[in-house]
């Protein structure tokens, strides 16, 4: 975690908040993880730090709470199905921008690029990353906590 303080912009004082120590998150999806090594050397050349990394077999809860924003949509059913049916690759990353906006923005970059060469179809399609750094937040500490 990382402190961040700021100094009030009314009255006196300062505010100071706890954010986590990366910028964005990954999954490589079940059936996908021989691309691991292609994927994190990617990550590397675009100066990516990868600060966490765990694989695992997602339980249901845990799927439907990392794609809840699916929820109620005609594929959720088949998306938690196979999230759950067998190992996958959760990373967090620490980005070269100073901004975490140009760190989602590359992710999702790269999440199409492995998903027009390896992807199978809508819901097989090798890798997820968070679409903004709360999601990346929520969704990391879904997978990293339960």
């Amino acid at each position: 975690m990382k402190l961040i303080i700021k100094k009030k912009e009314e009255g006196y004082g300062y505010s100071a908040t706890m954010l986590p120590d990366y910028d964005g998150f990954i999954i490589i999806k079940p059936g996908f993880l021989k691309y691991k090594d292609e994927i994190v050397k990617d990550l590397k050349r675009r100066d990516f730090v990868v600060v966490d990394v765990e694989e695992k077999t997602l339980t249901k809860e845990e799927a439907e709470t990392i794609y809840s924003c699916h929820k109620g949509k005609v594929f959720f059913d088949e998306l938690i199905e196979y999230m759950t049916s067998g190992p996958c690759i959760g990373m967090t990353l620490l980005s070269p921008y100073s901004d975490r906006e140009s760190a989602i923005e590359t992710l999702q970059d790269l999440k199409t690029k492995y998903r027009k060469r390896y992807g199978v179809d809508l819901t097989r399609n090798v890798i997820h990353s968070s679409d903004s750094y709360q999601s990346a937040i929520y969704e990391a500490e879904t997978f990293f906590n339960s």
